[in-house]
This record gives C-alpha cells, structure tokens and sequence, in this order.
C-alpha cells in the first residue's frame, strides 16, 4: 500500500519554510510520485526521503514543479526541512532512545510519529546516543512503519534475538502504513543500503 499523500495546493513561500519536513517513503511512493526523483534523496534502492509540508489541511507532497515556481533547490528546502526537523525533535513530536525487549536485547529507535523514521536516519542523534551506548561505530536500521524506526548493533546475539525479529513483523504488518522491512547502514554518514545480508 502506498501512502496517498496529495500534491501541494499553495504555492511555497516564506510562511511555509517553517512548515516543511523530511519524509521517509517506500520506492513504489517515488516510483508513482517522483520518477525523475526531482524531490526525493535515496537511503536505498527502497528506502528515499522525499519532502513535504505539514500544513492545516495535513500534509502535503513537495512536487518539483513547487521548487521551480519558487525559485528554490531541493538542496535548500531540503536543509530548511531537516532544521525543522531538529526543533520539532527538540520539541519532543517525536523521541529516540535506546529500549530492552523481552528478551534482554537492546536496541535503539525513534517513534512517535510521521516525523521519527526521518529524525532517526536525518538528525545525527540517534546514531550518537547508540555510539555512545554499544561502543561500535556501525548499526543496522529498518524504516519499518510510518512512526518507527528501529536500529541496532550487528552482533551475533543482538541478530538471533527472537524479540527483535517479532517487533519487526509485527511494527511492518501492524495497522500503521508500513514503509520498509530493507535494512539501512547507519555510520554517522547519509544513510546507506545495509552492506551484507539481512539476517531477517
């Protein structure tokens, strides 16, 4: 199922700037909204971030025929969105930590809302809360619904935890638009396809 944003109905201008947000979408989204990916960024070959506006109506997809008209990149708008994005983190519309599941097994994640999978692979304070915490310099992540970003360590223990396994099949077949079961690499840079094979 692909998420039914629709189009902006307004032009950009200065009283939208505050309004704009990185949004992580599935490749079907980019390949039926954004084919020439003129408004979207790859994670992966099926994890991209693309933009929108958050506005009374609700959100709205970013088009490139919208940064044309208003005489703005995606660079720019992107830069404004992800600093828009930092003060709604610090706002709290959304929080990252790092959780035990049942079995003991500790990862880290962001939810909270449409703007966590985004803040958690855009915002460089998840991976430095985890660096911090499991003392390794690379996780795996997974963009598994609309509200949840998962992530962890690739040890052998942290891999065969059934925990882990069942939060991700249940959080990517739950009511919640799912985005994504592809595992993303996070190492302090843009987020990357996860180098290796997926365990699950």
């Amino acid at each position: 199922m692909i998420d039914t944003i629709p189009p902006l109905e307004t032009p950009l201008d200065a009283t939208t700037h505050p309004h704009l947000y990185p949004y992580v979408v599935e490749r079907g989204w980019v390949d039926t909204h954004d084919p020439q990916g003129e408004v979207s960024e790859p994670f992966s070959d099926d994890v991209f971030v693309t933009l929108v506006l958050d506005g009374p109506a609700g959100l709205r997809r970013l088009r490139a025929q919208d940064l044309l008209e208003a005489g703005l990149t995606f660079e720019a708008v992107f830069a404004q969105a992800a600093s828009n994005l930092s003060r709604a983190w610090s706002a709290r519309h959304f929080e990252f930590g790092i959780t035990r599941l049942d079995d003991g097994t500790l990862i880290g994640g962001c939810r909270g809302n449409w703007m966590a999978p985004a803040g958690g692979l855009v915002l460089g304070n998840l991976y430095q809360s985890m660096v911090e915490h499991f003392e390794v310099p690379e996780f795996a992540a997974i963009a598994v619904n609309r509200t949840l970003l998962i992530a962890f360590p690739t040890d052998t223990k942290t891999l065969s935890s059934l925990a882990l396994r069942q939060l991700v099949e249940e959080a990517a077949s739950g009511a919640i638009l799912p985005i994504s079961r592809t595992w993303l690499r996070l190492d302090g840079d843009w987020p990357s396809a996860y180098r290796g094979v997926p365990a699950f």
